[in-house]
């Protein structure tokens, strides 16, 4: 009788959930994009690369015997391996997580490994890979990138060695002609521009996602406290003014930003299975929102990441954190990319 019991409350709000969206005609649709294969169980981070297509990176956290790939998806949503990223030999394994093409067509990747993080420079020829460069190494726990006329920004959504009560999150900035420059995770790091602490003591993580806009401007959110921060820089890469942007939720947890040609921004809830719009004005519009599910149909599960392309949003469906707080219940298959059509 209390299996019963559990299994019909369950299905009443599944319902109600389904039924709030229905009445919601606010709310778009998140379709399907792409299928993905085993080999890459928790997609992160999204960019467009020289040749039109998308590159998806995959730190396949959900099964560690993995290693880190590359994915290559058409504009169709056809999927292929582009590559496997370098491994560390000091610990045997690649966890990419942001990415970022320059000018160039090489890319930026940021290889997250608990005070062994990199930031690699890989180049293409052909969609092979044909090298890859260290331009700092040493992060505690780097995450977002953004490339910017000739230089590379990074986030790290925590650096202890800063912590006294509560997490501080900081911002890099590199030349991409940087090599091996050795990472401290504190103030005596030259490259970094700015730091932010958590207030939040319910989620105690830091910055996450980051983008600029046509001013150069760089706006950057605290995940912990569902804060998006303008910063306006000048042209040495320091911060001259600081100012908050727009408030979400305090339960959202924002992770990627994005932006269009408008300079709208777009954020992944990664906690409620949200998708925000931020218009110029500041306006913050909910899009999208999911309770929890497996993503069969499209349905956001857990974005991490977004990326607006060819009149879309794709969105990376992480699907593997379980905690207090948010909705994710369980990783599992299928690994998707969803889609929400901006047109309509």
């Amino acid at each position: 009788m209390k299996t019963l019991k559990t299994t019909l409350c369950f299905l009443l709000v599944s319902v109600l959930a389904i039924h709030v969206r229905a009445q919601d005609k606010s709310l778009l649709t998140a379709k399907l994009f792409a299928n993905l294969p085993d080999s890459c169980p928790t997609p992160d981070a999204l960019d467009i690369a020289p040749d039109g297509s998308l590159t998806l990176s995959c730190p396949n956290y959900a099964d560690r015997k993995k290693p880190g790939v590359l994915m290559r998806i058409t504009k169709n949503g056809q999927v292929e391996k582009l590559v496997e990223a370098p491994v560390l030999d000091a610990s045997g394994m690649s966890r990419p997580m942001g990415i970022a093409y320059d000018d160039d067509g090489a890319l930026y990747v940021c290889d997250n490994q608990t005070n062994k993080g990199r930031l690699l420079k890989l180049t293409f020829k052909e969609n092979k890979l044909n090298s890859t460069e260290v331009v700092a190494q040493g992060f505690n726990s780097i995450n977002g990138i953004r490339y910017h006329k000739g230089y590379v920004y990074v986030t790290q959504t925590a650096l202890p060695k800063l912590k006294k009560d509560k997490v501080v999150g900081g911002v890099y900035r590199f030349k991409i002609s940087d090599r091996n420059i050795q990472v401290n995770n504190d103030k005596s790091d030259v490259n970094l521009i700015y730091t932010s602490e958590t207030q939040n003591k319910d989620r105690q993580v830091g910055l996450d996602g980051l983008v600029f806009n046509k001013q150069d401007d760089l706006f950057v959110g605290n995940l912990g406290d569902a804060t998006i921060y303008k910063l306006v820089l000048n042209d040495e890469g320091q911060v001259q003014k600081e100012s908050v942007y727009a408030k979400l939720p305090l339960n959202s947890a924002p992770d990627g930003i994005n932006i269009d040609a408008k300079g709208n921004l777009y954020v992944a809830g990664f906690a409620q299975n949200q998708i925000f719009k931020i218009d110029t004005n500041k306006q913050v519009e909910l899009l999208a929102q999911y309770p929890d599910n497996d993503g069969a149909d499209g349905g956001l599960d857990q974005p991490a990441d977004l990326i607006v392309y060819n009149g879309k949003l794709i969105i990376s469906n992480f699907d593997l954190m379980v905690a207090k707080g948010m909705l994710n219940s369980k990783h599992g298959k299928p690994y998707t990319l969803s889609s929400i059509d901006l047109k309509e």
